[in-house]
Parts: C-alpha cells; sequence; structure tokens
C-alpha cells in the first residue's frame, strides 16, 4: 500500500504570495528612482531563509511504499531520493510552538541526519501519514525544540 504525503492549501498561499511579492518589490524598486530598496532586500532575505529552512528540511513531499520512501524537499520539486525502509535509523516527534499553538513534526533519520519531514502545518493528511511511519519505521523518542538546532539544520 502506497502512502504519498498531501501539503496543505495555507502553506502553498504563503509559500507563493511570499515568493511573488519579494521578487515583485525587488523588481519595482530596481526600476524606480525613488523607490528605497531596503524593504524589499529585507523581504528577499526572508524568502531565501524560508527556501533555506523551511522549505528544504521540512515541506517535504514523501511516498512510502511497502519496502521504500520517496523522498522529495522544496514541497516536491527537489530531487527524488530513495531509501530503504528497512535501512532506516527511525524517527522522532518534534513539538514546534508558534503564535497559533503548536505544530507536531516527525523527522526520519537515517545515519543520524533527517532525511525526511512531516508536519501538522505543511501537511492535510499528517495524521495518516504519521499512522504509516509507525507501522513501518521504528520510533526514537521525542525531540526538544531548540532554535539553535534549526538554525544548524539550515546549513547542513
Amino acid at each position: 500500500m502506497n502512502n504519498k504525503t498531501k501539503f496543505a492549501i495555507l502553506p502553498i498561499i504563503i509559500c507563493t504570495v511570499t515568493t511573488t511579492l519579494a521578487f515583485g518589490l525587488l523588481y519595482i524598486t530596481l526600476n524606480s528612482s525613488k523607490a528605497g530598496i531596503l524593504i524589499p532586500l529585507l523581504l528577499l532575505i526572508f524568502v531565501i531563509y524560508f527556501f533555506l529552512n523551511e522549505f528544504r528540511t521540512k515541506a517535504h513531499k514523501i511516498e512510502i511504499q511497502n519496502e521504500k520512501i520517496i523522498v522529495k524537499k522544496y514541497f516536491g520539486l527537489g530531487k527524488k531520493k530513495f531509501f530503504k525502509l528497512k535501512d532506516l535509523e527511525g524517527f522522532n516527534v518534534l513539538i514546534q510552538p508558534s503564535k497559533s499553538g503548536c505544530y507536531e513534526y516527525i523527522f526520519i533519520l537515517n545515519e543520524g541526519k533527517r532525511i525526511a519531514s512531516i508536519s501538522e502545518f505543511y501537511h492535510r493528511n499528517y495524521i495518516t501519514m504519521k499512522s504509516a511511519i509507525e507501522k513501518k519505521i521504528k520510533y526514537l523518542g521525542q525531540t526538544e525544540y531548540k532554535f539553535k538546532n534549526e538554525y544548524k539544520e539550515m546549513f547542513k
């Protein structure tokens, strides 16, 4: 049986609007003699941060098949990577606080590195995928959220 992640609408809208807005403002600013460049530049840096951190490390398209897992990063736009389920180290759970509550993330590990992630925020079928992962991959426990650790992940 195959299980595939499905992205929620809100993160897709946020990604699209923010990216379009950043590049649009930068374009307008560069072609205007009166506009300042500071705000578009800050927005562009924010978008780059999201592409380096959130979309690369957390917004993954995942398919779990009988014997393997297929992972595509960057909202499913990245290169496909295949991993055998029997070779995986396991998965851990992280609870990340936010202004609107807390979101649960699952990180699948191979050789001590995060190779895949699903989350309540990015995936609308999180509960189904969590159940499939729990049946096929070893649970390694819950990890504590620390911004310092997430910052390190950004540059791996």
